[in-house]
């Protein structure tokens, strides 16, 4: 967070919070992973990162969880996509979705017209596929042009994958 003092100490991750209510606890940790495309040179075609649960954190086994996928053009462009998350123009603490087909693709991003305002960065942008959800992009901001995500490409997937990997 360039504008609010930087790198997070901690990060409390409450699945399906509701105003003050959280149906299924919440999770503190200080693990989490970014790339310094971002983090140092604020370049927003590199604005991603993941948040890393405690193995004690069972929301997997509640709640579910998301895949994610390095998808091609072909398959991206025109894909119906959904997005949620906490935008900062409602209720505190209440999560909004929306979801419309990707209208651009470029090797680092995806575009599209769904609602959003800010508080939703970090949104995933997932597609449903045989009934499970798979994250294609992660929302960043929102233009004139429309609102767009950072893609998750081959660097972006094997980055995700290591981040992973050192958690299990």
């Amino acid at each position: 967070m360039h504008k609010h003092g930087g790198w997070a100490k901690s990060i409390e991750v409450i699945p399906g919070c509701n105003g003050s209510k959280k149906p299924y606890g919440s999770c503190k940790t200080s693990h989490f992973h970014s790339v310094t495309g971002w983090t140092k040179k604020k370049k927003r075609i590199n604005d991603y990162g993941a948040i890393i649960l405690p193995k004690n954190c069972k929301f997997g086994n509640t709640v579910g969880y998301f895949g994610f996928a390095n998808y091609n053009f072909t398959k991206l462009f025109g894909l119906k996509v959904n997005l949620s998350g906490y935008p900062g123009d409602k209720p505190l603490g209440t999560q909004w979705w929306h979801c419309r087909k990707i209208k651009a693709v470029t090797p680092r991003t995806l575009v599209y017209n769904i609602v959003t305002a800010g508080g939703q960065s970090g949104s995933p942008v997932w597609k449903y596929k045989n009934g499970k959800r798979y994250v294609v992009g992660i929302h960043t901001n929102g233009s004139k042009l429309g609102n767009s995500a950072t893609r998750i490409n081959t660097a972006v997937y094997k980055n995700i994958s290591n981040w992973k990997k050192k958690y299990k």
